[in-house]
C-alpha cells in the first residue's frame, strides 16, 4: 500500500515554486530604471560653492540623483537620471546638453572635478 497523498499538496509545492521564480522578475519590474550619466563638463559661478555641470541626454529624462564626493584634491560628480514615468518609452535615441546646478560642501577652489561615471578629469569651459 502506497502512501496516500492529499490532493492540495501538489498545488501548493507549485505555487510556491512560482512565487520563488517570481521573484526576481517582480524585483526588477518595482524598481525605478536609472541610468547614470557621463559630466562633459562643467562652469563656476559667482558662488564659489556651487558649480554648473554640463551633461548629454534624452530631454524627457529627469534628474534623480545628482551627488559630490568631495575631498581634499578633488570633487567626483554623480549625476543620475530617470524617465518621467515607468512605462515611458521615447522610441527615439538622440541627446541634448544639459545643465544642473550642484552645490558642494566647500568652495572648488583649485581642485580637480571628476566625472563619476567614467572616473576621467572634467574640463572646465
Amino acid at each position: 500500500m502506497g502512501a496516500r497523498r492529499r490532493p492540495r499538496t501538489g498545488a501548493l509545492v507549485l505555487l510556491a515554486v512560482l512565487a520563488v521564480g517570481a521573484a526576481p522578475v517582480a524585483r526588477e519590474v518595482l524598481r525605478p530604471v536609472t541610468e547614470e550619466v557621463s559630466v562633459v563638463a562643467y562652469d563656476r559661478t559667482a558662488d564659489p560653492r556651487v558649480i554648473v555641470a554640463l551633461f548629454e541626454a534624452h530631454p524627457d529624462l529627469v534628474p534623480h540623483r545628482v551627488t559630490a564626493d568631495e575631498d581634499t584634491g578633488r570633487v567626483v560628480l554623480h549625476v543620475v537620471l530617470r524617465p518621467p514615468s515607468r512605462w515611458w518609452w521615447s522610441g527615439d535615441d538622440h541627446a541634448v546638453s544639459r545643465r544642473i546646478r550642484v552645490r558642494l560642501d566647500a568652495p572648488l577652489a583649485d581642485r580637480e572635478v571628476i566625472d563619476g561615471r567614467l572616473g576621467t578629469p572634467v574640463p572646465e569651459r
